[in-house]
């Protein structure tokens, strides 16, 4: 199996409707294509983790790229895996990720997710909790 990890520059008038409506769409593809993993929207960016078959993460990260609704998709973590973090997600999305920014692996549900994975994830949701400095 696959796991790829991409980030994107979310659409500036991007709205909540729209996330859900991508979220619905990910949900339903992705349990028809046996695929499963985790979205993160820091209010800037979106940090996807996509894992499964190959030629089916790679089918669906193509579709991907060509979204509107984001640009600049970069992936910055491809390997192949034997057991899914997020098995129990087709698209795990909690907003904000209020409270698990230092432990994602309980919302993976399969206990503690990849240590390099969890904190380029930690760090990308920290990233839509900074300030700016007056």
């Amino acid at each position: 199996m696959l796991s790829v990890i991409y980030v994107s520059v979310a659409d500036p008038l991007i709205r909540d409707e729209d996330i859900a409506a991508m979220l619905t769409s990910a949900r339903r593809n992705n349990a028809r294509d046996d695929l499963t993993g985790a979205l993160i929207y820091n209010g800037n960016n979106f940090m996807q983790l996509l894992e499964g078959e190959a030629s089916r993460v790679d089918k669906c990260l193509n579709a991907i790229r060509n979204d509107t609704r984001h640009s600049g998709m970069t992936e910055v973590r491809r390997r192949t895996i034997e057991t899914r973090d997020f098995a129990d997600w087709f698209m795990l999305y909690y907003p904000g990720f209020d409270g698990y920014d230092e432990n994602l692996g309980r919302l993976a549900g399969n206990g503690p997710i990849n240590a390099e994975d969890e904190r380029m994830m930690s760090n990308f949701i920290a990233l839509g909790q900074r300030r700016p400095v007056m």
